[in-house]
C-alpha cells in the first residue's frame, strides 16, 4: 500500500447526515434512475436507451428472426440486516416517521440464472419485431451517440441490474448488431465505451468484438509531437490509414489502366481483366472502411457521412473533427476514456497482448497484383500492403507505459492535471500531395488552452488509475508522489468546485448543468489504492453524492431539461484559438466556401449545438444524465443491486424518494409557539355625559394571495 498523508484539517460544516441515511437515499435515487432509463429503453421501438436521432413515422412492424442461445450466469444471494431509518414528518414540527429497510451485510451464496444472448450461429431462434417507418434515410448517428448508449448500458450494469433484464438483452442485442452492421466507429468516445459493453458481455461474439474494440484504442493512440501518449477525438492509426490509401490507389489507376487498353482493345479478355482489377478496387475500398469509413473521403472527411448499404437504411455519421491526413489533437477526456475502456478489457481478460493486423481476405478470380500478393485457392489476387511489417501493432503494454509516462510529465507540481488540450500536424500523408492538401503548415497551429478543472483533474487520476488497474499499482510506485499530488490537486478542485456550485448546502442546489454531470463520470470507480488525504476525500465524496441527489428532477431522473452536446475540450480550444483567422474556420456545408486544408482548422457544425439534419450535434439531456447519475451513485453502495429490484416493484418508491430528499436536508427547527395572550380586565371608564352615537362606514379588509513513430522501443514505452 501506498504511503499516505496526514489527514487534513475537518472541511467547514456541513449538515449533519448520516452514513446509513446517505445510504438508504443512495438507494432510493439510484432505483428511480434506473426506472427512469428502463423508461426510455421501453419507449423506443428498438429498444435503444439513447437512439439515434430519427425523424421518421413508425407504420409498423415486420417478423424478423433472431438466432440466440442460452446461457447460465451467477446470480449473488445476500444477507440482509433490517435497518431503522427515520424519515421526517410531513410538515416541520412533527416526529420523524420511524421506516425500516433492509440493508445487504454479506454475499452468502450464488444461484444459478439462465438468459438468452444474441447469437448470429446459434441454435435457438425467436421473432423480433422490427419497426417499419414511412421516411427511410432520416435516421442519424451523431457524434456521441452510441457511445452514450453503450455507457447508459454499462451504467444499469453498475447498478445491478441482471443480464436477463428485456433492457439489457435488447441493448446488447442493438450493439452488436450496431456492430456488425457498421463497423467500429472513428471516434474516441464510441469506441472506448462500446469496448466496455463488450468486454462485460458473456459471449463469444461480444469477445471478438471487445479484442477488434480494443485494438483499435491501441492503435489510434498519438505515438509522436507534444501530444505522444494522449488520445483526441478521433481515433485513427495515421500511417495504417495512410498505406490503406495507397493500396486504394494503386488498384485504382490499374482500373484506368485496364479501362484504356479495353478502349483501345474491346476484346473480351480484356473485358475480363476490366473486370477483375474493378472487382479489386472495390474489395480495398470495402477493407479500407473496416479500418476507417472516413479514410477515402480526402477533401470531404470532415463533412457528415451517408452510409448506403443495400442491405440496410440509408443513415448518416458525423464527419471528422479533424483533418487527420494533416493534423490530429488530443485532450485528458478522450485519454482518460480510453485508458479506462482498455483497463476494462484488461480485466475482463479480453485485452489483446498487440493490436490486431487484420488481413484482407482473397478474391478468387483476380490474377495481377497491387501491392503485396495473397495466396487463394485459384491462384495470386490482389492484397494489401497492410500487415506487420509495414505497420507494425501497437503493443498493449507499450501503448500503457507511454500514457502513464506522458500523464507524468504533464502533471503541474501543484495541483491536479488540466484538460491537456493539443493540436499538432501528421506526417504520414505528406506523400500524397496530389491527392490532398498537405503538408499542414506549422506555424499555422496557435497554442491550445488547457485550464485546470474539477473534472479534468478528476479524469487525469482516473486515467492514471486505469493504467495501474491495466498493468498493476506496483509499475507506478515510482510515480507515488506523483499520484499523491494528483490526488490532493483532484481535492482541492473538487472542494472550490463545491463553494461555487452549492454555496448554501442546507439548501437544494439550483440545476445541475452538462457540465456538472461531466464530473461524475470519471469519479464513478473508486481508485485502486486509498488517497493521501482520505478524510477529505470521504467527505468530498459525501457531498458530492449529496448533491447529485438532492439535484435530480422531479421524476427521479436527471437534465431534463438539457440538451445533451458533446464537444471535447480541444475542440472548444481550436475554435477559440482559430475563430479569427480567415480560411481556418469552415462555414457551412459547401466546397465552395472552403479553408485553408493545409493549415490548422475545424468546421464550425463540430462546436456549435444545432438541431440541423446535417448538424445534429444535440440529444436529448436526460437519458446521458441520469445515466451518468446512476453509475456515480452506484458505485458509492457496496452492493447496488441487492435490493434494487424490490425498490424498483414499489409502488410507493416516488413517495419514499421525496421523504429521502429530507434526510439529506438539515430540518428547520419549529418556531416557538407563542405565548399565551392573558385578557386583563379594562379599568371602568369615567362616565361622560352621554353623546350622540357615531356610525363608522364599514372596512373591507383586502384578502392577500446544468499517433505512429518508428518501431524502436523509446524510454517511455516501459515502466
Amino acid at each position: 500500500m501506498w504511503a499516505q498523508s496526514p489527514a487534513s484539517a475537518p472541511a467547514a460544516e456541513i449538515p449533519q447526515v448520516t452514513d446509513a441515511d446517505l445510504d438508504y437515499a443512495t438507494r432510493m435515487a439510484l432505483a428511480q434512475g434506473v426506472l427512469t432509463l428502463k423508461k426510455f429503453a421501453q419507449a423506443d421501438p428498438q429498444g435503444w436507451i439513447i437512439p439515434p436521432i430519427q425523424k421518421v413515422t413508425l407504420t409498423g412492424y415486420k417478423d424478423v428472426p433472431l438466432k440466440y442461445r442460452l446461457i447460465e450466469r451467477d446470480v449473488p444471494i445476500y444477507e440482509y440486516t433490517d435497518l431503522v431509518v427515520l424519515t421526517p414528518g410531513p410538515s416541520p414540527g412533527d416526529p420523524p416517521v420511524r421506516r425500516i429497510v433492509q440493508q445487504p451485510t454479506k454475499q452468502i451464496g450464488t444461484r444459478k440464472e439462465s438468459h438468452i444472448r444474441y447469437d448470429p450461429t446459434g441454435p435457438l431462434e425467436r421473432i423480433y419485431k422490427q419497426p417499419i417507418y414511412e421516411h427511410v434515410g432520416d435516421t442519424s448517428w451523431s457524434y456521441s451517440l452510441i457511445g452514450d448508449s453503450a455507457m447508459a448500458l454499462t451504467a444499469l450494469r453498475a447498478a445491478g441490474v441482471p443480464e436477463n433484464d428485456p433492457v439489457v438483452t435488447h441493448m446488447v442485442e442493438n450493439i452488436l448488431l450496431y456492430l456488425d452492421t457498421y463497423g467500429p466507429p472513428d471516434q474516441t468516445w464510441n469506441l472506448a465505451w462500446l469496448a466496455v459493453a463488450t468486454a462485460q458481455t458473456d459471449d463469444s461474439i461480444a469477445s471478438d468484438w471487445t479484442e477488434k474494440l480494443a485494438s483499435r484504442l491501441l492503435d489510434g493512440q498519438i505515438t509522436d509531437g507534444a501530444a505522444r501518449g494522449l488520445w483526441g477525438p478521433m481515433c485513427f492509426h495515421p500511417r495504417l490509414i495512410s498505406v490503406l490509401i495507397s493500396d486504394y490507389l494503386a488498384s485504382d489507376a490499374e482500373v484506368t489502366r485496364m479501362q484504356a487498353k479495353q478502349k483501345e482493345r474491346p476484346t473480351k479478355a480484356n473485358q475480363v481483366l476490366l473486370a477483375q482489377a474493378e472487382g479489386a478496387r472495390n474489395r480495398l475500398k470495402k477493407y479500407a472502411d473496416t479500418w476507417s469509413h472516413l479514410g477515402l473521403k480526402f477533401a470531404t472527411a470532415e463533412f457528415p457521412l451517408i452510409w448506403e448499404d443495400m442491405l440496410t437504411e440509408k443513415a448518416q455519421f458525423a464527419g471528422a473533427t479533424d483533418f487527420f491526413y494533416n493534423q490530429r489533437s488530443a485532450d485528458m477526456e478522450s485519454t482518460w476514456v480510453a485508458l479506462h475502456a482498455l483497463s476494462v478489457c484488461a480485466e475482463m481478460k479480453r485485452l489483446p497482448k498487440v493490436s490486431l493486423r487484420t488481413p484482407m481476405p482473397a478474391a478468387y478470380d483476380a490474377t495481377h497484383k497491387i501491392g503485396a500478393t495473397v495466396s487463394g485457392p485459384k491462384g495470386t489476387s490482389a492484397g494489401s500492403q497492410l500487415n506487420e511489417t509495414t505497420v507494425p501493432p501497437e503493443a498493449s503494454m507499450a501503448v500503457l507505459a507511454r500514457a502513464a509516462n506522458a500523464l507524468v510529465s504533464l502533471l503541474p507540481e501543484k495541483g491536479g492535471w488540466n484538460e491537456c488540450n493539443f493540436h499538432q500536424p501528421v506526417k504520414d500523408f505528406d506523400a500524397f500531395s496530389r491527392y490532398l492538401a498537405v503538408p499542414a503548415d506549422p506555424s499555422s497551429f496557435p497554442p491550445l488552452a488547457s485550464p485546470v478543472t474539477a473534472t479534468s483533474a478528476a479524469m487525469g487520476i482516473a486515467a492514471f488509475d486505469s493504467i495501474g488497474r491495466a498493468v498493476g499499482m506496483d509499475k507506478l510506485a515510482k510515480f507515488q508522489s506523483k499520484f499523491n499530488a494528483a490526488a490532493m490537486g483532484r481535492l482541492a478542485a473538487q472542494r472550490e468546485l463545491l463553494k461555487t456550485l452549492w454555496p448554501k448546502p442546507t439548501q437544494r442546489p439550483q440545476g445541475i448543468t452538462n457540465d456538472r454531470m461531466d464530473l461524475f463520470l470519471p469519479l464513478m470507480r473508486p481508485l485502486q489504492v486509498e488517497e493521501p488525504d482520505t478524510v477529505l476525500s470521504s467527505e468530498i465524496a459525501f457531498e458530492l453524492t449529496r448533491y447529485l441527489i438532492l439535484g435530480a428532477d422531479p421524476d427521479g431522473g436527471w437534465g431534463s431539461k438539457l440538451r445533451r452536446v458533446y464537444i471535447p475540450s480541444s475542440s472548444r480550444e481550436r475554435f477559440k484559438a482559430l475563430e479569427k483567422l480567415p480560411g481556418q474556420i469552415w462555414q457551412v456545408w459547401r466546397l465552395d466556401v472552403p479553408v485553408d486544408l493545409n493549415k490548422a482548422h475545424i468546421g464550425l457544425w463540430h462546436v456549435t449545438p444545432s438541431n440541423n439534419s446535417y448538424y445534429n450535434s444535440i440529444s436529448p439531456g436526460s437519458p446521458y444524465n441520469t445515466a451518468v447519475a446512476v453509475y456515480f451513485l452506484a458505485s458509492r453502495l457496496k452492493n447496488p443491486g441487492a435490493i434494487l429490484e424490490k425498490l424498483c416493484a414499489d409502488p410507493t418508491l416516488a413517495d419514499q424518494r421525496q421523504s429521502v430528499d429530507a434526510l439529506l436536508l438539515p430540518q428547520p427547527k419549529p418556531k416557538p409557539k407563542p405565548a399565551p395572550v392573558v385578557a386583563t380586565k379594562p379599568a371602568a371608564p369615567i362616565v361622560k355625559p352621554a353623546e350622540k352615537a357615531i356610525v363608522k362606514a364599514e372596512e373591507v379588509i383586502p384578502v392577500i394571495p446544468i499517433k505512429p513513430a518508428d518501431t524502436q522501443p523509446k524510454k517511455d514505452e516501459s515502466f
